[in-house]
Parts: structure tokens; C-alpha cells; sequence
């Protein structure tokens, strides 16, 4: 008997993953892109056929390729947002762990009361690295805690947290602690001011393209017009 061969299942490609990731649905995404581009296309066809005008027929087509070129990049945006959000929040929480332990509070009770000013999905990840260091009083539950963020900074405030969890919250590990934490708060600072000044941007785009196509065809209406005008003279 042939031996029945096992269906393989296709790989998702990246921007699948990173819709998914986004929580976005890809079929959406797609048809809203395939709608679109169909939209300004029968556009395009329209306007030259009616005017024989070449800047009628690319404008909408050049319109709807940036316009696609900026959805496609959605998700990676959503994701970026998160990560960002995320590291933002873990700054202004540790900031609170800060004053705790330079008040004389052990690290595992700074770690629990800094959880009052965390997000339910911080808080969460804060209870479960709680968790962990019950069970395991190495350095492993703090890296995994820092593994959910992308940031090599965090990873390293962490080890020093561990470090002072072990070896007590001397004066020399608790400035190490500080250094290391500023240095990481000053980091996220800049990059807050580039993202607001990246997020104006993206925010003027679509109002851009929609000038642009919006007098791109006002200019091509104004052709037929004088077109149609010139044969009635």
C-alpha cells in the first residue's frame, strides 16, 4: 500500500506573524488593501479614458502604492507602540522599586508593592517573577522576567536587582543599581521624544495622500472641462 503522504502545513509569512502578534486580522488587513487598491484603480481607468491624460491615470495608482506601503507597515507600528509602552511603563515602575529599596525595604518587598502602580498586564508578569523567586532564588526568574522585553538595558537592571536581592542592599549595589536604572530612564527619554516626533509624522501622511489625490483629480476635472469647453467653441 502507498504510504499516504502528511499534508504540510505552509509557514505564515512575517507579516502574518507580526498581525497576529498585533492582534489584527490578516484577511482584513488584506481585504482592505485589495479593496482599495481595486478602488483606485477603476479610478485611474476611469479618469483616462474619459481625459486620454497620463496624470490621470497614475495619480491614483501612485496614491494607492503609498497608501498600501503604509498599511503593510501597521502591524510592525502596533508592535513597536507595545514594545515602547511596555519598557516606558517598566522605567516608571522601577522608578517607584527605586525609592523603596533606597529607603531601606528588601527587594522582594519593593517588588511587591511597586505591583499597586503596575498595569493588569505588568502586574501579572510582576506576580509571576514573585512567584518564581519563591521557587528559584537564583538569577533565572529575573532574567526571565527582563526576557519579556526586547531591551538589553532592563536585562542588566535586573541582574543588579538580583544582586542586591543576594548580597543585601549595600550603599556599592544600590548606586550600581542607580547607574545602571538612569542610564536606561535617560535611553527611554530620547527615544519618547523621537516617537512623538516619528508619530506627527505618520500622523500627516493619509491627509497628505488625500490632498495629493484630491488635486490630482481636481486638476484632471479641470482638463475635461477645458477639453469639453474648446469643442463647443
Amino acid at each position: 500500500m502507498a504510504k499516504c503522504k502528511k499534508k504540510k502545513h505552509k509557514e505564515p509569512s512575517g507579516w502574518t506573524k507580526r498581525c497576529i502578534a498585533a492582534s489584527l486580522s490578516p484577511k482584513r488587513e488584506i481585504f482592505q488593501l485589495i479593496f482599495i487598491d481595486v478602488v483606485l484603480m477603476a479610478l485611474a481607468f476611469f479618469l483616462y479614458s474619459v481625459s486620454h491624460n497620463q496624470m490621470a491615470l497614475w495619480s491614483p495608482l501612485l496614491a494607492g502604492a503609498a497608501i498600501d506601503y503604509w498599511l503593510l507597515g501597521k502591524p510592525k507600528r502596533i508592535l513597536e507602540r507595545r514594545k515602547a509602552e511596555d519598557e516606558n511603563e517598566f522605567v516608571h515602575l522601577f522608578s517607584y522599586f527605586a525609592i523603596y529599596v533606597r529607603n531601606g525595604e528588601p527587594v522582594y518587598s519593593a517588588l511587591e508593592d511597586t505591583i499597586r502602580y503596575a498595569s493588569s498586564g505588568m502586574a501579572s508578569k510582576l506576580q509571576t517573577l514573585l512567584t518564581s523567586i519563591d521557587e528559584d532564588k537564583s538569577v533565572k526568574p529575573y532574567l526571565a522576567f527582563a526576557e519579556s522585553f526586547s531591551s538589553l538595558e532592563i536585562q542588566q537592571v535586573m541582574i543588579s536587582v538580583y544582586k542586591m536581592s543576594i548580597e543585601g542592599e549595600g550603599e556599592a549595589y544600590l548606586r550600581q543599581f542607580e547607574t545602571i536604572f538612569e542610564s536606561l530612564a535617560e535611553g527611554k527619554r530620547q527615544e519618547r521624544m523621537e516617537q512623538e516626533q516619528k508619530r506627527y509624522s505618520n500622523f500627516n501622511f493619509l491627509p497628505t495622500m488625500a490632498s495629493a489625490l484630491s488635486m490630482g483629480i481636481i486638476a484632471v476635472a479641470i482638463v475635461i472641462l477645458m477639453e469639453q469647453f474648446n469643442h463647443v467653441i
